[in-house]
């Protein structure tokens, strides 16, 4: 098995971490759990189970289509349980004509001193906005929370009948020669190849949470790009193979 390659310090000391709580899992026969996971933190903590052999762990964020995820470790022969997570949704009502949007709830949050690996995925429409939460960050909000920015909210705990769309997309349909890294970047952004490139070097691309720089990095099928100063996009899939063979792609920009 291939080692799991670090960016930095910091995700050695996240990578012993996640390996601490399937020791203590196993030695003290008792759940443990992370803080909400970003997209890079995932793939670290599924390299660190693999690598040590373990599968009694799930990774969830309190509903289907999670992008933040905590891990959960549970002891051997126990049921992979979901509703054991820590995890508490939050509801916020306000006014349909309040731009309120992700960006303000987060900086509300964090004004409330709760830390990032606390607040799990933030889901906003017209009027309403759920997030999911830590339990000890849920009830701070619950007693603390009255405005986002300078409008005022209503604040409730669990869930509405039906959720607010997870993600917003915008389907790119493009033409490329090859998935390499400088394609499609090239693609998404509008940009020459050679300005492509430059952001590829300069550590401005992203392939599921970790910075590429290697402009002939081949970009698979759910691969999700992040380019400073662009956006995400998802690479869905190639369409067809024109004649002469370039690929015709399904990407979706997030919005």
């Amino acid at each position: 098995m291939k080692p799991i390659k670090f960016q930095d310090k910091q995700e050695k000391i996240f990578a012993a971490h996640i390996g601490d709580l399937f020791e203590i899992a196993n030695e003290k026969y008792t759940a443990k759990f992370s803080g909400f996971l970003d997209l890079r933190e995932y793939h670290i903590a599924q390299q660190v189970a693999c690598a040590g052999g373990y599968d009694n762990f799930l990774f969830w964020g309190g509903y289907a289509q999670a992008e933040r995820m905590m891990l959960g470790v549970f002891p051997p022969y126990d049921p992979l349980a979901q509703e054991q997570f820590p995890i508490s949704p939050v509801t916020l009502h306000f006014r349909k004509e309040d731009p309120v949007g992700h960006r303000d709830i987060l900086g509300s949050l964090m004004g409330l001193e709760i830390k990032r690996e606390a607040v799990g995925d933030i889901l906003v429409e017209e009027g309403t906005a759920v997030f999911f939460l830590t339990n000890t960050a849920s009830a701070t909000v619950l007693s603390e929370l009255k405005k986002v920015g300078r409008w005022g909210v209503k604040v409730s705990e669990g869930l509405p009948q039906i959720l607010p769309a997870a993600y917003k997309y915008v389907d790119l349909y493009l033409n490329v020669s090859s998935l390499r890294l400088d394609c499609l970047t090239s693609a998404v952004t509008g940009q020459s190849r050679e300005k492509s490139a430059q952001l590829i070097k300069g550590g401005l691309v992203s392939v599921g949470g970790a910075p590429v720089e290697q402009v002939s990095y081949m970009v698979e099928k759910g691969d999700i790009l992040s380019i400073r100063g662009f956006g995400k996009y998802l690479f869905v899939q190639v369409e067809k193979v024109t004649k002469k063979g370039r690929l015709q792609i399904l990407c979706k920009k997030y919005s």
